[in-house]
């Protein structure tokens, strides 16, 4: 048979999915697997058998939940799109996601890796304000070509073995980064509970998760020392637009991707601090974020700057060295985390922030052992950047053997 070309609607049947009501206890913990754009991510493109939840045959039969067969193509999207993987058995899925059921002609397999090579422009088509759709109407026009079945089953064996073999070294270089990121978080919490002479004598710190500190160290409160904390702010857009051409660095919680800060999205213009509109901040303080997803993350700026409403501020004292603080803070953000109040929404305000422990060890050695670990991180972060580049061009090239195979440009493939 020669190559088809059409809408996706004529090569796949098309199914939205949906979520039972939550709180009806007898729709849940069943034996059905229901998929969620979640579960896909968790094994993109793979086969899914199991999901996180599960639901009932009353949910299924109240419900209308669209129980589709092995075989089919569950799609997210929704948050993200083009999210997919291929039932192993039936089930049903939420309204993140589609199911396309393929006609006797189209399989599976292939489907799933040229709808992979449309993923971009899939995701131009979608709309929304919340959060980005694809409607069931945009997937289904979505056009495309269909090689013989032969062809396709070919085709699809091939990219199986060759994303596998690209997806075992990913998954390698991936487990190099875990292990380095534990390596970093070992050696930082080492040096800044116990210094860095590994015979020093001990004495219980008075704080349960900080356990025992050097003899001749202090465990206190953030607020001895510190000199000031405080919480920034953001300049209402009826006071006017302070942001434009703006030099001062203003943070949110979305510029926190390195330990010393070196940069922000925003930055102020001096008007802005003149008129009372933000707080200005000295160089070397340290920014705590004190609410939302980011809880605890902690960054170093070295250059005067400001932030807004989520984030903290701790001015160091004389005898406190600024990035020893940073790497404490950093190395105990799991507990700066618990420190916040709130259930719903967690905050870390200004008493909160200054009840927080940590070590005082003399202000030479504090010194000493933040430069030990700068030169330590560094060393880390180089290794890890090499690694993430790898990863990169890995992830790129598999994207690329997927469209060449799609599009016929690989030889002996068609």
């Amino acid at each position: 048979m020669n190559t088809r070309a059409g809408a996706l609607r004529y090569f796949a049947r098309i199914k939205n999915g949906t979520t039972p009501a939550s709180g009806d206890l007898s729709y849940w913990d069943g034996e059905i697997s229901w998929a969620t754009p979640d579960d896909l991510g968790r094994l993109d493109g793979g086969y899914i058998s199991d999901t996180r939840r599960k639901v009932t045959d009353l949910a299924v039969s109240e419900n209308n939940l669209n129980l589709v067969p092995a075989g089919t193509l569950i799609m997210s999207t929704r948050a993200p799109i083009g999210h997919m993987a291929i039932a192993a058995n039936s089930l049903v899925f939420n309204q993140g996601c589609r199911a396309l059921i393929p006609e006797t002609e189209t399989w599976a397999r292939y489907l799933l890796y040229l709808l992979k090579s449309r993923v971009p422009e899939m995701n131009a088509s979608a709309n929304g304000t919340t959060f980005v759709e694809l409607s069931r109407d945009d997937l289904a026009s979505v056009r495309i070509s269909l090689p013989a079945l032969e062809t396709q089953k070919r085709i699809a064996a091939f990219l199986d073995e060759k994303t596998a073999q690209i997806d075992a070294l990913i998954a390698g270089k991936q487990a190099l980064l875990d292990r380095l990121a534990e390596k970093r978080q070992a050696i930082i919490t080492q040096a800044v509970t116990k210094g860095l002479n590994p015979k020093v004598a001990v004495k219980d710190s008075g704080t349960e998760w900080l356990g025992q500190i050097p003899a001749h160290w202090e465990a206190l409160p953030l607020r001895r020392q510190a000199d000031w904390v405080m919480t920034g702010r953001t300049p209402a857009a009826a006071a006017g637009d302070f942001f434009s051409d703006g030099e001062i660095p203003w943070f949110t919680p979305g510029d926190f991707d390195t330990l010393i800060m070196d940069r922000s999205a925003k930055s102020l213009t001096r008007e802005a601090f003149e008129a009372g509109h933000a707080i200005l901040y000295p160089a070397n303080s340290i920014l705590l974020v004190g609410i939302g997803a980011t809880l605890g993350k902690v960054a170093l700026a070295p250059m005067p700057c400001a932030s807004n409403q989520q984030i903290n501020a701790i001015v160091p004292g004389l005898n406190s060295d600024p990035l020893f603080l940073t790497y404490f803070l950093h190395a105990f953000r799991a507990e700066v985390r618990m420190s916040a109040s709130g259930n719903t929404l967690p905050i870390l305000n200004q008493d909160k922030t200054k009840n927080i422990i940590v070590t005082r060890p003399p202000h030479a050695e504090q010194v000493s052992i933040a430069r030990h670990l700068e030169q330590e991180d560094n060393r880390i972060l180089f290794v890890a950047k090499a690694i993430e580049k790898s990863l990169s061009l890995l992830s790129e090239h598999r994207a690329a053997l997927i469209t060449n195979a799609v599009t016929g440009q690989i030889e002996g493939l068609q």
